[in-house]
This record gives C-alpha cells, sequence and structure tokens, in this order.
C-alpha cells in the first residue's frame, strides 16, 4: 500500500491512512446502511469476532485508566481495542451503579 511507501511524506501518508479508514468505517452510503447490515461482508481483511456473553459485575476495575478517542462511522466499534470498550463500559457502569447507591442509600 501507498501508505507504507516512506518515500511519500508522513503528512501525505498519514491523510492516505484517514481515507483509508474512512472508507473502512463506512463500506456502504448512508442511505443503503441499516440494521441487517451485515458486517463481514465487503471487507476484506476484517473479520468480526465473537465472545461468549457473560453478565458483569456491579463495579469494574480500570486501574484508573481511560479509553482512547472513538472514532465515528458507520462502524463505530469495530475497530475499537477490547481494553477501549472495557474501559467504556467501566465508566458507564461505575455512573450507573453511583446513581443507584444515591437513589437506594
Amino acid at each position: 500500500m501507498k501508505v507504507e511507501d516512506t518515500d511519500i511524506s508522513l503528512e501525505t501518508r498519514k491523510a492516505m491512512h484517514g481515507e483509508v479508514m474512512a472508507a473502512v468505517i463506512n463500506p456502504l452510503p448512508p442511505e443503503d446502511f441499516g440494521p441487517d447490515f451485515d458486517i463481514n461482508s465487503g471487507i476484506d481483511g476484517f473479520d468480526a469476532k465473537s465472545r461468549p456473553r457473560v453478565v458483569p459485575p456491579k463495579r469494574l476495575p480500570t486501574s484508573g485508566l481511560h479509553p482512547k478517542k472513538i472514532v465515528e462511522g458507520q462502524m463505530i466499534g469495530m475497530f475499537e481495542s477490547s481494553q477501549d470498550l472495557y474501559l467504556l463500559i467501566a465508566g458507564l457502569s461505575e455512573r450507573v451503579s453511583d446513581l443507584e447507591d444515591q437513589l437506594n442509600p
């Protein structure tokens, strides 16, 4: 890929990478995107992985870490690391638990 060509300036490669990611994150025009969209169709080299579902504890440990900035698009969340998704969920879990504690002292 041209993105990996070190003869091209870093700024240009970053811009090209942004264009590639925009195409991957938004594989369909907005009018064709819907809830029945197959996440694995039309995206070569990117597969969605499934994991078993479990009920999380009331409060999740974070060790003071925060998630990285979210990249928005039709494929939002697909390219987030499991750590970032965990930290997002942990933060929301903490908020809900705090509200529950306020309602039920």
